[in-house]
């Protein structure tokens, strides 16, 4: 690290240190025994008789993972997701951002008519659902005309449950229900609550229509997971959430589960996709320490340390493995990507002018954050620089449209000088000299607000702004503060001048952070997501597009859109993604995360072991 940078965060921690004391706190336990699943055939043989032929290594696969509280899709969870892949197939899945058959005939779409819309009215005091997919009452004394959506699946024919019972669009009918379930939470509930009707029409059809309102490029994902009505018609969800052998339409099927222990899995005969390259998969609930998975990993122990366990490792500990070639690092932006973004305030709640209202400042401020940097200064974490609120993969991710902010002080700079703010006593920290509306010698020094937990990002971005002569003056809060709906927080009520936090990217719906009708205010009784008060009719019709739009193509085209104008008019800069990622030993083959695609090991069938 250049002395120059050194001292200026030495600085900024100095100050730091006046507004409150951080007390710090680690502690190390020790491993306990882990037991061990009844005996299955060896991973290679103790010893080989000098004239026996060497056979072939067993295709077993052994996954490490925290267990599980549940084991359904209606009480999710990271290490559920990924388990549930195994043994649960989706009637339809993402890869690569594009919908894939599965259980179903085709993907339902609008040109081949399985997905409609329809203009309903919606009566007083009937449900519906605004642009952001939130739910509301008409409370009004006339009927609102509002779009509904209509989606039809098909099921393929011959497909039978992991016992060999026929599965039929029943199956999918319980589902249903079951996600209707005051103990239903999660992605399948939420889509629920927005369902006006879900109708089987034959055993291989059904019908899914919306509330009034809600529409969503997503619908071929819109068919409720299939259960088996053959076991589970007379049971409440929570007695189905105790199971743990259940009967599934995955590549593999679990025929043994020792609480605390672990479990094992054969291949389903009955799966309707290409075979299972391995023969046995083996799922251990390590009682250790995090910090000595590594090791489990570099023993062989583990072939592969899912999410829910490898990101609360220290990255430095798996990239230790990885450079020793004992491990290989899947890194991607995940299916719910999380970024840290900078906010300028554009709109003060006391309607003053300040120096970001204008555009020139924030892009030197842009340009004299390394985000590079940023990205490789995280206790412990892996992140990568961001440019949007779109993940870099993702369709809605504009790329070399966006207005870009390269790392450059020097050019950050040189746009300081060009509107007015100039070092002229030389005390480091640059003063207004004819600016619009600002006091001549008005010093350039703005407030950061954050929460404890982005301290090094902190103060990283004021030693970076430090070099350019903008000072900084840092003002950790609590986040109970800083994100309570009230105009006493900083940030809901915009008394800041630049803010960091995090972010879901939760698309379309991310886009709804910049849309002019979700400022904070009086109004609104400060509830919104718009911190920076930034306003523009086209972003909102953007953003309005993506929200509106059933047809992925179109929704990604109107985020591209979306993104293109945050860039260019810049009321947040982008700082970094956290990604999701797992990890494996180099003799597993045919790993393909997707970060379209919640688990790690959505193919399952398609690994096997390197002999």
């Amino acid at each position: 690290m250049p002395e120059q940078h050194r001292q200026r965060l030495c600085s900024f921690f100095a100050s730091l240190l006046v507004i409150f004391l951080l007390v710090g706190c680690s502690s190390t336990a020790s491993p306990s025994a882990t037991a061990v699943l009844p005996a299955t055939t060896p991973r290679s043989p103790t010893s080989t008789p000098a004239a026996a032929t060497v056979m072939p290594r067993l295709q077993r696969l052994t996954l490490c993972s925290p267990e599980p509280e549940t084991l359904s899709p209606f009480d999710p969870s990271t290490t559920s997701t990924d388990i549930l892949a195994l043994v649960l197939e989706e009637p339809a899945e993402r890869v690569n951002s594009v919908w894939e058959a599965r259980l179903l005939t085709h993907i339902p779409t609008v040109a081949g008519g399985d997905i409609l819309t329809r203009t309903v009215a919606v009566a007083p005091g009937t449900r519906y659902s605004d642009e952001a997919g939130t739910l509301r009452v008409n409370e009004s004394d006339e009927a609102l005309s509002l779009p509904q959506m209509l989606v039809t699946f098909t099921l393929r024919s011959e497909l039978f449950w992991s016992d060999g019972v026929p599965l039929t669009m029943r199956d999918a009918l319980l589902g249903y229900h079951l996600a209707q379930a005051p103990e239903a939470h999660g992605h399948w509930h939420d889509l629920a609550e927005r369902t006006a009707q879900f109708e089987v029409l034959n055993p291989q059809t059904a019908r899914w229509v919306g509330v009034p309102g809600f529409l969503s490029a997503d619908a071929p994902g819109f068919l409720f997971p299939l259960q088996p009505a053959h076991y589970y018609s007379e049971l409440t969800l929570p007695a189905i959430l105790s199971e743990r052998l259940p009967v599934g339409t995955g590549p593999f099927a679990i025929e043994m589960w020792q609480p605390g222990v672990g479990a094992r899995l054969r291949p389903n005969r009955y799966y309707a996709g290409s075979p299972p390259l391995l023969e046995e998969v083996t799922v251990l609930f390590p009682q250790y320490d995090l910090t000595q998975w590594p090791q489990l990993v570099a023993s062989g122990d583990c072939d592969v340390v899912l999410p829910a366990a490898a990101m609360q490792v220290n990255w430095q500990s798996w990239a230790r493995l990885m450079e020793q070639d004992e491990a290989l690092i899947w890194a991607d932006t995940g299916f719910e990507a999380v970024f840290q973004r900078l906010d300028f305030n554009l709109a003060p709640i006391d309607g003053r002018l300040t120096s970001l209202s204008d555009l020139r400042v924030r892009q030197a401020v842009g340009l004299c954050i390394d985000r590079n940097r940023l990205a490789l200064v995280q206790p412990g974490q892996a992140f990568l620089p961001a440019e949007s609120f779109v993940p870099p993969d993702a369709p809605g991710f504009a790329g070399t449209a966006l207005v870009r902010l390269a790392y450059s002080p020097e050019q950050g700079q040189m746009l300081l000088d060009e509107a007015g703010w100039r070092d002229v006593d030389l005390d480091g920290v640059r003063e207004a000299h004819s600016v619009a509306d600002i006091a001549e010698g008005t010093p350039l020094s703005l407030t950061l607000v954050f929460v404890p937990q982005y301290t090094v990002t902190a103060a990283h971005i004021a030693a970076d702004l430090e070099v350019c002569g903008i000072g900084v003056i840092p003002q950790p809060v609590d986040a109970r503060l800083l994100y309570a709906a009230d105009p006493a927080s900083p940030l809901i009520g915009r008394h800041f001048d630049l803010a960091i936090f995090g972010w879901s990217a939760d698309a379309p719906a991310v886009c709804g952070a910049w849309r002019s009708d979700r400022i904070p205010g009086v109004e609104s009784n400060w509830v919104g997501e718009n911190f920076s008060g930034y306003v523009s009719s086209d972003y909102d019709a953007a953003c309005r597009r993506a929200l509106w739009s059933v047809d992925p193509e179109a929704q990604g085209a109107a985020l591209q859109d979306a993104g293109i104008l945050l860039s260019r008019d810049l009321p947040t800069f982008f700082l970094t993604w956290r990604p999701d990622w797992f990890v494996a030993r180099p003799e597993v083959q045919g790993l393909r995360p997707d970060a379209s695609n919640p688990a790690a090991l959505w193919n399952a069938e398609a690994l096997s072991i390197k002999d």
